[in-house]
């Protein structure tokens, strides 16, 4: 039998991907020593899978699951998988750079292949985009049989077509498409503007609103009604920019409230919403939104109230906490410059300074 490794046991490398490798042996490593102990002593875990009102069940059931990466050999897998964080890829265990088999990056940012190529001295590393939600945690019910266990939806994994990667190993793998990199640009693109952009926004309104899971922020009709905004905004802005078949965006955007909407997932406004800095780069999926959508001649009234609800996410075990709290002692202005290298007379800049106490008092007034 073919050989995975996974590194990152969080939402998608525990909760998604092994339901893509039920043809393979697989190995995780996590850089949790109680995550990984935990799910050893168990013998494995639970993971859930919603389409649409159904939940089936897989129990996954590792050949090792360790926090230690000296006790894998990282020469003995096909295919493995990183799925840490964006912020992470630069600190992956140092014997990373020891695997031969083909490494796919499952970061929301395809910036992240040229920086484990780089950093850890490897060439087959491609981009991979999986187009899934999925929780870091799993229903009450579900918990109480297994602490570990996960849901997720039935997503599609998209992998970047190599010549490195054999015909048997594309075999094992019946539920992958595989595509080549410039149609994979394009499915990033529609999921990271108009997928991760109103999913993030979703929960940071959602924060606001006191709500726990992003499916009880669905069910607010005003969080919908940017969130719809939202999508349509950047639905629109996608359609004047670039050259994608407006039948595959136009399918993929109505589709998406309904996903973020999913009762069966549990997915934690605090999962969706982290790292909201991160987010607001100029190249992440809220700025860089912004930036879209006024080269488009778009006026970004949606979008702009969800960049104010990121500005607003004040969650104390968030790692982004202690920055956001310095907002209002730094200035706005100077805020954007040092976090987010935004100079203050940039349109984007100036555009956020505008609105955000128009849109500050809107949070307060129909959201909180």
């Amino acid at each position: 039998m073919a050989h995975a490794l996974i590194i990152g046991c969080g939402a998608i490398g525990r909760g998604f991907v092994p339901w893509i490798l039920q043809n393979f042996e697989v190995d995780f490593h996590d850089a949790s020593h109680e995550l990984a102990a935990g799910i050893s002593a168990q013998g494995g875990y639970s993971s859930y899978m919603s389409d649409g009102e159904n939940l089936s069940h897989m129990r996954v059931t590792p050949r090792k699951v360790t926090a230690d990466f000296g006790e894998l050999n990282p020469a003995d897998y096909d295919i493995a998988f990183i799925s840490v964080g964006p912020r992470n890829v630069e600190r992956l265990p140092a014997g990373v750079s020891r695997i031969a088999c083909p490494i796919y990056s499952l970061e929301n940012d395809p910036i992240t292949v040229d920086l484990i190529k780089q950093r850890y001295g490897l060439e087959a590393v491609y981009f991979g985009v999986p187009d899934v939600i999925t929780s870091s945690t799993a229903a009450p019910e579900s918990l109480a049989k297994d602490r570990y266990a996960i849901h997720t939806e039935n997503g599609v994994m998209y992998l970047q077509h190599s010549d490195r990667v054999s015909d048997s190993l594309k075999a094992a793998l019946p539920d992958v498409k595989w595509l080549p990199v410039e149609r994979l640009n394009q499915e990033w693109d529609a999921k990271l503007y108009i997928h991760n952009t109103p999913h993030c926004i979703a929960a940071y309104l959602g924060f606001i609103a006191g709500c726990t899971y992003l499916h009880e922020a669905l069910a607010k009709p005003a969080i919908r009604r940017v969130v719809d905004g939202v999508i349509e905004e950047l639905l629109y802005a996608l359609k004047v920019t670039t050259h994608y078949d407006h039948h595959f965006i136009e399918s993929y955007a109505e589709k998406e409230v309904r996903r973020f909407a999913n009762r069966l997932l549990f997915d934690p406004v605090s999962r969706v919403a982290r790292e909201p800095i991160r987010k607001l780069h100029p190249s992440g999926r809220l700025t860089g939104a912004l930036r879209l959508l006024l080269s488009a001649g778009v006026r970004p009234v949606y979008l702009t109230i969800g960049i104010g609800s990121a500005l607003h996410y004040l969650a104390k075990h968030d790692a982004d906490f202690r920055q956001l709290s310095y907002l209002n002692e730094f200035g706005l202005p100077a805020f954007l410059q040092y976090h987010l290298s935004l100079r203050p007379d940039s349109l984007e800049s100036r555009y956020i300074q505008q609105s955000f106490a128009g849109v500050s008092a809107y949070l307060r007034r129909e959201i909180a």
